[in-house]
C-alpha cells in the first residue's frame, strides 16, 4: 500500500509538471497571437480564426465559434495564428486571399462580391474590414502587436519570478578544463569571479553567455577572489572557439551535497558504499580532513586516489522529530576506482599549452615541444603520465625531461609541485593535462605498445596501427542511463584535427560491464573493426569515485515590488539581447548552428524548470517569450519582421509591393522556415550530431 501511495504521488507530481509546462508554453503563444487579435479588432479588421497551435489538415483539439471568429487549439503545438480577412501566410493562398478581400464597386459604392469573385474587367475596391484596407500605420501596429505583447509578458513573468525568489548558480569555479584559456591563466578550483567587465556580482550564466556571445577576438577581463588571498586577482582571457562556441574552460560550481536525484554513478565505488549513499547527504570529512568547500574535497581526491576514501557525512532526517537532531552522522568507506583500459598505449603528442606560474613555465618548455623521456626512460603511456608525475611530486623531487623541439633533443630539469586539483578532458578536442608539471598535451592515436595482459592483445591490433574512430556499443539488455549516454555519443573521430583520445579515454571511465568499444583500426591503408571490452587497471586510478555532487545554489529574491520591477526589467533586457547576440554570432560563424534547440529541447528545458519550482519556470518563459519576440521580428518573409519590411517599403513608395513579388518571397521564406524546423527537430532527435 505504501508503495502504491508513493507511485501515485510521483505520477501526480509528473502530471502537475506537464500541466504547468503546457500552460506556460501555451501562454507564451497565446499572448503573442492575442496581441495581433486585439489590435486587429481595434482597427476594425475582421478576424476569422484565432488558434493556438496549427490545425494541420483541419485537425484540432478544440474548436468553438463566437461571433464572426472561430477559436481553437490546433493539433500541432509549434505556434499559433490569427486569420484576418485579406491576409494569409500560406504562399499558395496569398493571391486567393487578396482576391477574397475585394468587393465590387456598386454605383452607390457599397456591396460585396461573393467569395471567389475575380476582379477581371470589374471595377473593385477593398472590403473596408479587410487587413489590406487599413492604413500602413494601422497594419504596422497589428503586425508588431504580437512581439510587443511577448516583451510585456516576458517582463511580467520575470517580475513575478523575482518576487517568488529565483535560484541561480554563483560564479565559483569547480573545475578547469586542461589547456583552456582559464587553465593557461592559472585560475583554480574555488576561485570566485566577482566581476566580468563592468558587471559586478555576476551569476554563472552571466559568465557563460558573456563568453559564448562575446567577440571571439576580444579578451574578457575578470576580477577573481581566491580563498586565502587577500587582494582580488585580475585576468584577461581570450576565449577558445575549438568546441564550436567560445569558452574559457570553467565548469559550474559544485557543493558538498550529493545530488538528490542521482547521488552516484552506477558500477562505481560510490554505488557500492555501505551503508548506501543517498541524495542529500552532506560530506563533512574525507580521510580525516574537514571539508568546508568543494575545493577541500578535490584536494583529498587528487592526493588519495590510490587509497581507500573514508567519508564522514550528515544525512538529513527524512521526517525530523520535534526533539533531537534532525540529521544523522554516517561514515562510509569508498574503495579506489581503478582506471578502465583497453590495453593500448598511444603516442605522446606535442605540448599544446603551458600553465602560468607552473613548474613548466619556469624552464625551457613551450607549446610544440614533445616529451620523449623521463629521467632517461621512455615517456610511456601518455594517459598515465599525470599520475606518474603526481607520484614523483609526492616524493618532492625534480625530474629530467627529454624534450624535442624542431628535431633537436635536449634534457630539461624540472621541480614538480604537489597538485591539489585535477582537470578532466571530458570534451572533444581537449588535451590531456598534467597538473604537477603544468602542461597540456595531445595524444596521437597511433599504437606504440600493447599490454600483453590487456584486451587488445587478444585481437588484431598491432604496434604502428592508427585508430581512426571509436564508438561505444552495449548489449541489448543493458538499459542503464550510463550505457545509453555513452552509446548516444556516436562515433568519435581521431585525426590531426580531431585529437580526441583524451576525451575518449575519459568517456571510457564511465563504461559499465555491458559496454564495449568498437575501434576502427587502419593498417597499410586498410581499415578493419575491433570490438574490445575495457578492463580495470591494477595500477592506475580515477579521482571522483562515482560521487555526483549537487551545484551550489543561491536565491535572489526582491525585497520590494520596486526591486522586483528592476530585476525583471534587467532579466527581460538580458534575454532579448542574448537571443539577438546568439543569432548574430551564428550569422558571423563564431558559434555553431548545431547549438540551436527545437520543440523537444524546449519541452525538456521547460520540464526541468517546472521541477525546479514556479520561479524557474517563469524565468524560462521569460527567455522563451523573448526568443519568440526577437525571432518573429527578423526580416524574413512569413514572419512578423518580414511583413514589417513590406509595410516600410509600401510607406516609402506610396503603393503596395506587387502581389507576384510578395508571393515569391513568401515561398522562399516558407522553404527557409520549414528547412530550419526540420534541422532543429533533427538536432533534437540526434539525427544530426550536435558535437561535443
Amino acid at each position: 500500500m505504501g508503495l502504491l501511495v508513493i507511485v501515485a504521488a510521483i505520477d501526480l507530481q509528473l502530471i502537475w509538471v506537464i500541466v504547468q509546462v503546457a500552460i506556460g508554453l501555451g501562454a507564451v503563444i497565446f499572448v503573442h497571437e492575442l496581441g495581433h487579435f486585439l489590435v486587429a479588432k481595434a482597427c476594425g479588421v475582421k478576424c476569422e480564426k484565432f488558434y493556438v497551435g496549427f490545425d494541420i489538415a483541419g485537425l484540432k483539439l478544440l474548436r468553438f465559434q463566437r461571433g464572426e471568429t472561430e477559436y481553437g487549439i490546433g493539433i500541432l503545438p509549434l505556434g499559433g495564428y490569427v486569420k484576418m480577412l485579406g491576409q494569409d501566410d500560406n504562399p499558395a493562398r496569398i493571391a486567393a486571399e487578396m482576391e477574397r478581400a475585394r468587393v465590387r464597386r456598386e454605383q452607390d459604392g457599397a456591396g460585396s462580391a461573393p467569395e471567389g469573385a475575380t476582379s477581371e474587367g470589374t471595377d473593385y475596391t477593398l472590403d473596408p474590414r479587410s487587413y489590406l484596407a487599413k492604413s500602413v500605420p494601422q497594419r504596422m501596429a497589428i503586425i508588431s502587436a504580437g512581439v510587443v505583447m511577448n516583451v510585456i509578458f516576458a517582463f511580467v513573468f520575470a517580475v513575478i519570478a523575482y518576487g517568488l525568489g529565483v535560484k541561480y548558480l554563483p560564479c565559483v569555479v569547480s573545475e578547469v578544463i586542461p589547456g583552456s584559456p582559464a587553465w593557461q591563466a592559472g585560475l583554480q578550483i574555488g576561485d570566485e569571479i566577482v566581476q566580468i567587465g563592468d558587471l559586478k556580482k555576476p551569476r554563472f550564466r552571466d559568465l557563460r553567455s558573456g563568453v559564448s556571445l562575446n567577440d571571439p577576438d576580444q579578451r574578457i577581463p575578470l576580477v577573481v577572489r581566491r580563498p586565502g588571498v587577500e587582494q582580488p586577482l585580475t585576468f584577461e582571457l581570450l576565449p577558445d572557439s575549438t568546441h564550436g562556441i567560445p569558452t574559457i574552460g570553467i565548469k559550474s560550481p559544485r557543493s558538498l551535497t550529493l545530488y538528490p536525484a542521482q547521488p552516484f554513478v552506477a558500477d562505481s565505488p560510490a554505488a557500492a558504499a555501505e551503508p548506501p549513499l543517498e541524495g542529500g547527504d552532506v560530506l563533512r570529512m574525507a580521510n580525516g580532513v574537514p571539508l568546508q568547500t568543494f575545493r577541500d574535497l578535490v584536494t583529498v581526491l587528487a592526493q588519495e586516489r590510490q587509497r581507500p576514501l573514508v567519508l564522514a557525512l550528515d544525512r538529513p532526517a527524512r521526517q525530523p522529530q520535534k526533539s533531537g537532531d534532525d540529521a544523522e552522522s554516517i561514515e562510509v568507506r569508498l574503495a579506489p576506482d581503478p582506471m578502465k583500459t583497453l590495453g593500448l598505449v598511444m603516442r605522446m603528442g606535442p605540448i599544446t599549452a603551458v600553465q602560468s606560474g607552473s613548474p613548466a613555465s619556469t624552464v625551457d618548455l613551450q607549446p610544440g615541444d614533445v616529451l620523449e623521456t623521463i629521467d632517461g626512460q621512455p615517456i610511456g603511456d601518455p594517459v598515465t603520465l599525470p599520475q606518474r608525475f603526481d607520484r614523483l611530486a609526492a616524493e618532492q623531487r625534480s625530474v629530467t625531461l627529454g624534450r624535442v623541439r624542431d628535431g633537436e633533443r635536449r634534457d630539461v630539469q624540472v621541480p614538480l609541485r604537489a597538485a591539489q586539483w585535477y582537470g578532466r578532458p571530458d570534451m572533444m578536442r581537449t588535451p590531456m593535462g598534467a597538473p604537477s608539471l603544468g602542461i597540456a598535451y595531445e595524444i596521437v592515436p597511433r599504437v606504440t605498445a600493447i599490454d600483453p595482459a590487456g584486451p587488445a592483445a587478444k585481437h588484431d591490433v598491432r604496434v604502428g596501427d592508427e585508430i581512426v574512430n571509436a564508438r561505444f556499443v552495449s548489449s541489448e539488455d543493458d538499459v542503464s542511463d550510463t550505457a545509453a549516454g555513452l552509446v548516444a555519443i556516436g562515433e568519435i573521430p581521431f585525426s590531426e584535427e580531431e585529437t580526441n583520445w583524451p576525451a575518449f579515454h575519459e568517456f571510457l571511465q564511465n563504461a559499465t560491464p555491458a559496454v564495449a568499444v568498437e575501434l576502427s583500426v587502419r593498417r597499410d591503408d586498410q581499415d578493419h573493426k575491433v570490438v574490445l571490452r575495457p578492463v580495470a587497471s591494477g595500477q592506475w586510478f580515477t579521482t571522483e569515485r562515482g560521487l555526483i555532487l549537487a551545484p551550489i545554489e543561491r536565491t535572489m529574491r526582491a525585497e520590494s515590488f520596486t526591486e522586483a520591477v528592476v530585476l525583471g526589467a534587467r532579466e527581460t533586457k538580458d534575454a532579448l539581447l542574448m537571443v539577438y547576440r546568439f543569432l548574430q554570432r551564428i550569422a558571423q560563424r563564431h558559434i555553431s548552428p548545431r547549438l540551436l534547440g527545437g520543440p523537444v529541447t524546449i519541452a525538456k528545458i521547460a520540464g526541468e524548470s517546472a521541477f525546479a519550482g514556479p520561479a524557474m519556470l517563469l524565468i524560462f518563459l521569460t527567455v522563451l517569450s523573448a526568443n519568440l519576440a526577437v525571432i518573429n521580428f527578423l526580416p524574413i518573409p512569413l514572419l512578423d519582421g518580414g511583413h514589417m519590411v513590406f509595410l516600410i517599403v509600401e510607406g516609402i513608395r506610396g503603393r503596395p509591393v506587387s502581389e507576384r513579388f510578395v508571393v515569391a518571397l513568401h515561398t522562399i521564406g516558407f522553404v527557409l522556415l520549414v528547412g530550419l524546423m526540420l534541422f532543429v527537430i533533427a538536432l533534437d532527435l540526434q539525427l544530426i550530431p550536435r558535437g561535443l
